[in-house]
């Protein structure tokens, strides 16, 4: 007779089992890395068209994000972006420090960035982010690394 025995089947369904158990959770990490990564890419090029305003204009005032960014969220949905003055007032209100910006990307809540801490910005060039941090902590040893 040709053919398998249900013994070896049943081997062959444990060992897919077993290393689906471990691809997953990994996969998912990686997907999670990413999506923050796409986030920082966007953060990044939101700094570039600050930059290139602050030349033409010599300050931020009045600035939203819908100023210099076509939406207040990043392409694949998962972070929520603001942009404030480095003190985190809105840059449309008159004590704002016009001179500086502080732009903050905040995982969406449902979604797989849940939880997985805020991503900061501002217009010295100084990047945060840290695992379940909830606000920015600035400094100029900080880094997207979250060491």
């Amino acid at each position: 007779m040709k053919g398998f025995t249900l013994i070896e089947l049943m081997i062959v369904v444990t060992i897919i089992g077993i290393l689906a158990a471990i691809a997953y959770p990994s996969y998912i990490g990686y997907k999670v890395r990413v999506q923050r990564a796409d986030a920082q890419a966007e953060m990044l090029q939101i700094a570039r068209t600050l930059a290139s305003y602050k030349l033409a204009n010599s300050n931020f005032a009045g600035r939203t994000l819908s100023n210099v960014y076509s939406a207040t969220q990043t392409p694949d949905g998962m972070y929520d972006l603001t942009i404030t003055d480095r003190n985190n007032v809105a840059l449309t209100s008159s004590s704002a420090d016009t001179n500086s910006w502080l732009l903050i990307a905040t995982p969406k809540s449902g979604t797989a960035q849940d939880g997985n801490g805020i991503i900061c910005l501002n217009d010295q060039g100084q990047k945060y982010w840290a695992k379940a941090a909830t606000t920015c902590a600035l400094s100029a040893g900080s880094t997207w690394d979250g060491r």
